[in-house]
């Protein structure tokens, strides 16, 4: 089956903490819908009216409600700069299902929004309709896996405007030609979001800038991880949910030393450490045949969800291996054991809640605000 894999980056302009851009994206293995906003003027204000657009047109139309009433909903919330007469934010918002492999992309005011085939620019055909006397577009696609969806806000077409180099701006064109270069040269569409960020911020230093925001649709066959994280609370049961997590679908990782010995007793199968992934701050991964990794449980979890939060910029091995995984997957799910150890509880807190259930969920949090799919299972 098709689905979409999304992935962004932004800047905030220079001075502001918060971005006046936002992405707002909701998904399930039949549709995914992602929406993106640029907020007039900067900060606080802008990011509120974007967040607002976002989550109404994301909502609205991952549950089939029609776009002319979908806009006219939004566009009768906003409310209009009456020195410019302008809307007080843009938008686009990409919707596919899966079920038909139809995908529509519906834009207002907004100023980039690119798809590429075969690392070449197709040109939309857009279809112009009327909705509370403004103009929307929309376009219909059937996609193909691989096919790209690049949406950027004017802080990145924008960037550098009153430079030397740029008067007005980074332009389109150069947009264009900078996604096609990095394509040619087999660049990730996430790093290519990145760089584009990364470009933006360059050329505004020295100028006032503005907010940015880069996001692409990549079209792709689902991909499924399935996490066991923990032994179970009934020890009898151990058997039982072995061999039912090792016919799930896709990708199987075990974490946690006291499961992978319970995985070793089940199958009947050894865990091979691999001595050369040892370091200072986690210990080695392992190597157990039907499953793609195996890890240490809290440290490593620990450092994942620290480097998922951007409190750590590195890691390595284990982390790093599990890290990629989870990033790649559109499908997280994680199968949770309630014994609870009593090394891994905070003081603070009473004893009956364990660390580990706080990390999976502040992970899983943060894997379905990145758009994944993730369902958790405790026994």
């Amino acid at each position: 089956m098709l689905t979409c894999q999304i992935d962004f980056a932004k800047k905030s302009k220079e001075g502001e903490e918060i971005c006046g851009d936002s992405i707002c994206i909701k998904r399930d293995q039949n549709k995914v819908a992602v929406s993106v906003s640029d907020g007039l003027g900067s900060g606080v204000k802008a990011s509120i009216l974007s967040t607002l657009t976002t989550s109404m047109a994301t909502t609205m139309l991952f549950n089939g409600v029609p776009v002319d009433e979908v806009f006219s909903s939004i566009l009768a919330t906003l409310p209009v700069c009456k020195i410019r007469g302008i809307s007080y934010a843009n938008l686009c918002s990409v919707v596919f299902d899966a079920q038909d492999s139809t995908c529509s992309i519906v834009e207002y005011e907004f100023p980039v929004t690119l798809y590429f085939r075969n690392k070449n620019l197709i040109n939309l055909e857009r279809r112009m309709a009327i909705v509370e006397a403004r103009e929307i577009s929309i376009s219909k696609i059937t996609p193909l896996e691989g096919d790209l969806i690049f949406i950027t806000t004017d802080g990145v077409s924008q960037a550098g405007m009153g430079t030397e180099n740029f008067p007005l701006g980074f332009g389109l064109k150069n947009i264009i030609r900078e996604i096609n270069v990095l394509l040619q040269n087999n660049i990730s569409p996430k790093n290519i979001v990145e760089h584009l960020i990364k470009l933006a911020r360059k050329l505004d230093r020295g100028t006032r800038g503005d907010d940015a925001l880069a996001a692409v649709v990549q079209f792709k066959k689902l991909q499924v991880i399935n996490l066991f994280v923990g032994p179970p609370q009934d020890r009898s049961k151990d058997e039982e949910l072995v061999k039912s997590f090792m016919h799930k679908d896709g990708k199987k990782v075990v974490c946690g030393g006291t499961t992978a010995q319970i995985f070793e007793k089940v199958l009947k199968r050894k865990v091979e450490l691999d001595l050369r992934s040892f370091c200072e701050d986690l210990p080695p991964i392992g190597k157990m045949e039907g499953i793609d990794l195996v890890t240490e449980g809290i440290v490593t979890l620990t450092h994942v969800f620290r480097y998922l939060s951007g409190q750590q910029e590195r890691l390595v091995y284990g982390a790093n291996a599990l890290a990629e995984m989870l990033l790649e997957a559109d499908q997280v799910n994680f199968f949770v054991g309630r014994a609870i150890n009593p090394a891994h509880q905070n003081p603070l807190f009473s004893h009956d809640i364990s660390l580990k259930f706080r990390l999976i969920h502040d992970i899983a949090q943060i894997l379905k605000e990145n758009g994944k799919i993730v369902n958790l299972e405790y026994f």
